[in-house]
């Protein structure tokens, strides 16, 4: 390999490694909290964008026949409605405070979203068998 495709191979790398830093660090990001997210929806229109929030306790309806889970979610500024449509999540019945991340996009006032995460339920298992054995 000549020098020069070294140099081309090396840029080409260090390029790479620039895009990726910007997105892990939040320069270029599609991901916003519920507030945020609110706060610039008339700019999100068709676009695909990640949300993060929390489950607002005793809102969350799942419908097995359709595969849909409607529910409420915050992040104690602003609060939108979910229809998520897919596999079941991952929610413990009796807990608060779940967090979860949602991706999909906005239809109106409405977050239609086709991926759901709740962040690590492990930890509220863990939570559970701590708060038991008091």
């Amino acid at each position: 390999m000549n020098k020069k495709h070294r140099f081309v191979l090396g840029f080409s790398i260090i390029g790479v490694l620039l895009v990726y830093l910007a997105f892990t660090s939040g320069i270029i990001s599609n991901q916003y909290e519920v507030s945020e997210a609110v706060a610039a929806k008339q700019n999100l229109t068709d676009k695909i964008i990640i949300v993060n929030g929390s489950l607002v306790t005793g809102t969350d309806k799942w419908d097995a026949l359709n595969r849909t889970l409607t529910f409420k979610m915050t992040d104690r500024i602003a609060t939108i409605d979910v229809i998520y449509t897919g596999e079941k999540p991952n929610i413990p019945p009796g807990y608060t405070n779940i967090q979860v991340i949602v991706t999909g996009q906005f239809d109106g006032d409405v977050f239609r979203a086709y991926k759901m995460l709740t962040k690590c339920p492990s930890e509220y298992e863990g939570a559970e068998k701590v708060n038991k054995s008091s």
